[in-house]
């Protein structure tokens, strides 16, 4: 594999795609079901004798509230669901180094096109729990099982990072590896020259 270039990986975004979309249908189906508990109304039967049963006990007054939250975090879920499922029906570049830049989709997310070589400041693959920066609950629960590339930058815009999961890219660890030790081959010139400078 080309040690320059980082593809998303067909495998790991399909399984984060449908992960995500098994968790958009639960979060629909259960405002659903809120949505039909709160609408639904029995006529009162009358009890033997001309008695009226006591009132039925007052819903969760903040059950909108729950709804809303439950679509939120759904729509949330089918945005990330669809996100994945692009990368993985196009595996695109996720990464990739070109005249002392390195170029990434990631990186437009956060407002810039490329970062160039000596604008990285710190370049790491290890174990996902050993990288710097805090994790979210659910990649800190699979951190010890994953490996990840971490990447800090500065720019303009101020400081930045980007991180790719060895489940995100083809080739896994091994090409986060093999792309690290040719980004770090281009960076090392451009950090001798500003030295000299």
């Amino acid at each position: 594999m080309n040690p320059s270039i980082l593809h998303y990986a067909r495998g790991g975004n399909s399984g984060k795609a449908l992960l995500f979309l098994a968790f958009a249908v639960v979060a629909f189906l259960v405002a659903g079901l809120m949505y039909d508990d709160a609408h639904a109304s029995l006529p009162p039967v009358p009890l033997a004798g001309g008695l009226w049963p006591a009132p039925a006990p007052r819903r969760d007054p903040l059950a909108p509230f729950h709804m809303i939250v439950l679509i939120g975090a759904g729509c949330g879920c089918l945005f990330y669901a669809a996100r994945h499922g692009g990368r993985a029906a196009t595996a695109r570049v996720a990464a990739r180094i070109e005249n002392r830049r390195l170029y990434s989709d990631l990186l437009h997310d956060a407002g810039t096109g490329s970062v160039d070589a000596h604008d990285i400041t710190q370049l790491l693959v290890d174990r996902a729990d050993r990288l710097p920066g805090d994790l979210s609950v659910s990649v800190g629960l699979g951190a010890r099982f994953r490996h990840g590339l971490y990447l800090a930058y500065r720019t303009d815009q101020g400081p930045g990072v980007l991180r790719l999961m060895d489940n995100d890219v083809d080739g896994g660890t091994e090409q986060l590896r093999r792309f690290s030790a040719y980004l770090e081959a281009w960076r090392k010139p451009a950090a001798d020259r500003i030295r000299q400078a």
